[in-house]
């Protein structure tokens, strides 16, 4: 294997904070799945510490120690940063039983990032550097984060992952983890085998090359400074750039020789840019790469990545401040807070949290535009907006706003845990047919302000508060968030477009009952057809775990081909992006959109909370399944004013409850021996 590693430096600190001259080597080889260290270890591990003297792998076990466990760590890699505060954990919990961590970094530009890296994340144990990969070589280590675990006798107990969180890099498991670091520690203190000797890492691959010191550039060639900066700035910086969700950033000639082979590979993965779609109509916002600029990144890889000539770079424009409210619009009208701060602990579930905004109004609000604003981008993954009564709020707030959902002790947060319900009862429509609460938009990264077209409105009914269902995912440190929504009315003055429209959602449901286990190409499908003509403007496919890719396609009266409105081939719950066509879609009367959904409940499914696999009911829950798309159309009248769409998909998830209690015999009433009808004592209602 061919290693291309940083440059050593000269300065030396205590082995007990950083070792930067490491002389650890080993001979390996391979015993039933294991790589064993020869029986004179502690001669050939050795480090040098800062008054010269040799530690040895025996200094570094102590008089009492059992084992010791190599963690090969980078400050910037994703996965490092949110398992730092585990290993943290695990040192702290085993240090008395005799199990010492190391840990152990190969790539690095200065010092500074790993004693930030330790000190950021709360790490007591001992670091190291291998900048020439000699212990990475010796022990096979290839991924960051990846542990090796080796007894005081030099074999190598567990190899691989801290635990199963992350079985595919860049797509998190759901449910709870299973510690295979923590179990294979347990079995070697027990005097056991290892249950799971070896398991896979996932991260970032330790073979990131250094700067080329001289870079050249002929006149074909491809360059940073020409040709890839230009793709990262218009493709990755709203993201990869300070401040903003990306784990590390891409604004550097620096961070490109980092990152763009890691890079290469999620994009071919189609993990990179996250919410990819298809469709015939133009969609705002990035577009996925394409061929041709995936080709162009592989040849400056190949060619040793050179930087070319800065003066030659085209002139780029600004990137938004994402920090700020959208600056067509002029300053927002209203500007709501959420009522307390979230903060979330290092480690632990993701949390899914309603946050509520106040609008104390008690007249209808009609809306040009909206825009949910995070206060901490780096923890805040998506959030979808919408309204509800406040009395709604209040009832949700009483039933639901505990520690349901949190996960760390440090987790402190207002609002309510949506148990991927409603966790309300929903309001009656009002005599006008307008419903008292709906989702009316959402953010991910890089999105900003959710507008009408300008002869429209969003109509928020008087009485009303805004609600955000956000997703928080952790970062590996304490972090807090205060978001704000931002509200510019409609009304304008007398120079303002007229407006004759109103923005209508519209859920288009899938027909199943049941996603069966073993199956991996379960079909569910579902339609919905216009009463009158209508514009569509956006949509938000959803649906959870199981599901593999999602569509829906528009069937025009007496047309033979349909239209694609959206498809997402590669879906990812984790990203539930809503899509904005450049300019609104006329669909006339009759128009039946359809929805198609394939949902992947096997074993191999990562994604898959059952294992093994069981059957997977249509409910709200996040572990239950459903086919929801959200359509946003503008009419002059409202489509559904009987809110019809909902209750249909509302009937499936109780059509779906009576079966599974069915299925489970959980019976409402039972007979006994001589015939009378009671109610079972096991039954509770869902």
């Amino acid at each position: 294997m061919i290693v291309r590693c940083m440059r050593p430096l000269p300065m030396m600190v205590a082995w007990w904070g950083l070792v930067t001259a490491v002389a650890w080597t080993a001979e390996t080889q391979p015993s039933s799945g294991e790589r064993l260290l020869p029986s004179n270890a502690v001669e050939l591990l050795s480090a040098q510490s800062l008054d010269g003297q040799d530690m040895t792998f025996a200094d570094v076990l102590g008089g009492d120690g059992k084992a010791v466990c190599f963690t090969f760590l980078h400050p910037a890699c994703p996965l490092a940063q949110r398992y730092g505060p585990v290993l943290a954990e695990l040192a702290d919990e085993f240090a008395e039983d005799g199990i010492r961590f190391v840990g152990v970094v190969c790539e690095f530009d200065e010092l500074a990032e790993i004693a930030g890296y330790r000190d950021e994340y709360a790490i007591h144990f001992p670091f190291v550097t291998d900048g020439d990969f000699r212990l990475a070589e010796a022990l096979d280590a290839t991924i960051t984060p990846e542990v090796i675990l080796v007894d005081a006798s030099g074999r190598t107990r567990y190899r691989g992952r801290i635990d199963d969180r992350y079985k595919v890099r860049g797509e998190k498991s759901p449910g709870v983890p299973e510690p295979d670091l923590k179990n294979a520690i347990l079995d070697l203190l027990a005097g056991h085998e290892v249950t799971l000797p070896i398991t896979e890492a996932v991260g970032c691959p330790l073979d990131r090359p250094e700067v080329p010191s001289t870079p050249t550039r002929t006149d074909h060639a491809v360059t940073y400074s020409e040709d890839v900066l230009p793709f990262l700035h218009a493709q990755c910086q709203r993201c990869h750039s300070p401040g903003q969700v990306g784990p590390f950033t891409l604004t550097s000639y620096t961070d490109a020789v980092d990152w763009m082979e890691l890079a290469i590979e999620e994009i071919e993965a189609r993990r990179m840019p996250p919410g990819q779609a298809e469709s015939d109509f133009a969609l705002r916002g990035t577009k996925p790469p394409t061929a041709e600029q995936l080709a162009m990144l592989r040849e400056w890889v190949e060619k040793d990545m050179p930087e070319g000539d800065p003066s030659a770079t085209p002139t780029l424009p600004p990137l938004p401040d994402y920090g700020a409210f959208e600056e067509d619009f002029g300053p927002p009208d209203l500007v709501l807070e959420q009522t307390s701060p979230t903060q979330l602990g290092a480690h632990g579930e993701d949390l899914y949290r309603n946050v509520i905004f106040p609008l104390n109004r008690e007249e209808d609000l009609r809306i040009r535009a909206m825009q949910f604003l995070p206060g901490n981008r780096s923890i805040v993954h998506h959030a979808l907006t919408g309204y509800l009564p406040r009395e709604s709020g209040e009832e949700a707030v009483a039933d639901w706003g505990g520690r349901a959902g949190m996960s760390h002790p440090d987790d402190q947060a207002g609002g309510w845990f949506d148990p991927h319900g409603l966790g309300f009862r929903p309001p009656p429509l009002r005599d006008d047919g307008l419903p008292r609460t709906s989702f009316v938009g959402g953010y991910v990264p890089g999105v900003r302000a959710g507008f009408a077209p300008p002869d429209a409105v969003y109509l928020v009914p008087a009485g009303s508060d805004l609600t955000a269902q956000v997703h928080y995912v952790r970062t590996g440190k304490t972090e807090t968030d205060s978001s704000r929504i931002g509200i510019w009315l409609a009304d304008r003055g007398p120079d303002a477009a007229p407006v004759r429209k109103i923005m209508n959602i519209i859920y288009l449901s899938g027909n199943f009952a049941v996603v069966p286990p073993g199956v991996t190409e379960f079909l569910v499908t579902g339609n919905y057809t216009l009463p009158r003509a209508a514009e569509i403007t956006d949509i938000t496919p959803h649906t959870h775990l199981l599901a593999r890719r999602i569509e829906v396609r528009a069937w025009l009266p007496n047309a033979k081909q349909p239209q694609l409105v959206i498809r997402v081939p590669k879906w990812d719950y984790n990203w539930q992006s809503p899509y904005s066509f450049e300019r609104p879609q006329l669909f006339p009367a009759g128009t039946r959109f359809e929805v198609e959904c394939v949902y992947d409940n096997s074993a191999a499914n990562p994604q898959n909370p059952f294992s093994p696999p069981q059957a997977v009911w249509n409910n709200e829950q996040i572990t239950d399944e459903m086919v929801l798309p959200m359509l946003l159309f503008t009419s002059e009248a409202p489509l559904d004013p009987q809110g019809f769409s909902f209750f249909k998909f509302y009937s499936e998830t109780v059509r779906s409850s009576f079966l599974k209690r069915l299925v489970q015999h959980r019976h409402k009433y039972v007979a006994d021996a001589e015939g009378n009808v009671t109610r079972s004592t096991d039954f509770h209602d869902d």
